[in-house]
């Protein structure tokens, strides 16, 4: 425990070295005493992870409806990480400020994402008031997601190829791969009302 490394020793193992002396000041008497009960990896890791604050989005994006690609995108959607061109011009950088999808002169996520007249056309209707059971709640989520995934890819095939899909098709491509999620599950953990309501949005 009373190891430091050396100067020259490689940034990842310092960085290893540097959590090891907080796990170390975690022990009394040879115990992790935040446990109690001796070192687990689970609870070492809750323990250095400290007390969060769950935030608004976090059950929309991290459900198990979601396609992992989509669950990526929705997550720098909701940290504000995607690279609008608000934010490339903060690197210097000389680029158009009109919208890649409608081009009209706004380039904040806010536009791209709600005030766009291309993902107006009833893609991203899905992202907002969400209702229902459990299960319709979660997949009307995972639609949302997968409509920030798909446009923020036509933005940037607009952008890069010049090329852009027509909103009724991303609608149709979107609702297709949360369909493929839906079918996969086990039909016997779906209730009657809910499988009614899936094959009225074309998900099962």
């Amino acid at each position: 425990m009373e190891y430091q490394p050396s100067n020259n020793s490689s940034w990842v193992w310092r960085r290893i070295c540097r959590v090891k002396q907080i796990i170390a000041a975690g022990y009394v008497d040879g115990v992790l005493d935040v446990q109690h009960t001796g070192y687990t990896p689970a609870g070492c890791y809750e323990w250095l992870k400290g007390a969060g604050v769950t935030v608004q989005w976090f059950r929309a994006v991290w459900n198990d409806w979601v396609v992992p690609k989509h669950q990526f995108m929705g997550w720098l959607f909701a940290h504000g990480a995607l690279r609008i061109n608000d934010k490339l011009l903060l690197y210097g950088l000389d680029i158009d400020d009109k919208c890649y999808l409608c081009g009209k002169a706004a380039k904040c996520m806010d536009h791209v994402f709600f005030g766009c007249s291309y993902s107006k056309q009833h893609i991203m209707e899905w992202c907002v008031d969400r209702q229902g059971s459990k299960l319709q709640k979660g997949v009307q989520a995972a639609v949302g997601m997968g409509a920030i995934y798909h446009v923020w890819h036509q933005r940037n095939c607009s952008e890069n190829d010049c090329v852009l899909m027509v909103p009724k098709r991303v609608a149709e491509l979107i609702i297709a791969e949360i369909g493929l999620r839906v079918r996969r599950r086990d039909e016997k953990d779906l209730t009657i009302g809910d499988k009614d309501w899936l094959k009225t949005m074309n998900l099962l």
